[in-house]
């Protein structure tokens, strides 16, 4: 009965100690996470290309992205990207000749962006992009066609807004001047766009 009562003595001040004892949070462990680590953020954008000339159609898209952003709390920000996109549209031009020209376009480019926080929350981009397209241009005239390769070197500037939603999700808004400078040389041609563009990232 004494050894008993002895061990009951002995635990209940050992759980005396243990209340009184500060809690402390742990530091952060080594290989952790942290705002100031690059953080891969996996993105998709909504394309609306406007030719810039004449003979060149405006086009319909989608832009996947995954890319390196510096996610911590600072007044500047920056922004790697892989990128893959596709572009289509046709046009009828109404004169004599009552041509069609249906294009498509696949432009895989590396990009890098700044961010110029004005908020928390929101932040103003602008940046540029570069890589080659892969692109095909099929021109009707009447029951006579004709396929071009449009591949070539590509970019493009420009600049926009980003909202942060939520610690994993932000949207964006933003627009792009581009031009795609053919390989064939006996086209004598590019093909320049304006591009408004909408889009969501995300991290996990």
């Amino acid at each position: 009965m004494k050894k008993v009562l002895s061990t009951l003595t002995i635990l209940a001040g050992l759980a005396g100690v243990a209340s009184a004892a500060p809690y402390v949070l742990p530091e952060n462990q080594p290989g952790a996470h942290t705002g100031y680590d690059w953080t891969p953020v996996y993105s998709v954008d909504a394309l609306y290309a406007i030719g810039a000339e004449n003979h060149t159609p405006d086009m319909w898209g989608a832009r996947l992205g995954f890319n390196l952003y510096s996610m911590q709390r600072a007044s500047v920000r920056h922004q790697f990207s892989l990128n893959a996109a596709y572009l289509a549209g046709e046009e009828t031009y109404n004169d004599a000749s009552g041509l069609k020209n249906d294009m498509h376009m696949l432009p895989i480019t590396l990009g890098y962006h700044v961010h110029l926080a004005l908020s928390d929350e929101v932040s103003f981009f602008l940046g540029g992009r570069a890589g080659y397209s892969i692109g095909e241009a099929e021109l009707k005239v009447s029951r006579y066609k004709a396929t071009i390769d449009t591949n070539g070197f590509t970019f493009g500037v420009g600049c926009g807004f980003q909202v942060q939603c939520s610690d994993a999700v932000y949207v964006r808004l933003g627009y792009e001047f581009g031009r795609t400078y053919y390989d064939d040389k006996a086209l004598k041609d590019n093909y320049g766009q304006h591009t408004i563009s909408l889009g969501v990232g995300c991290w996990f």
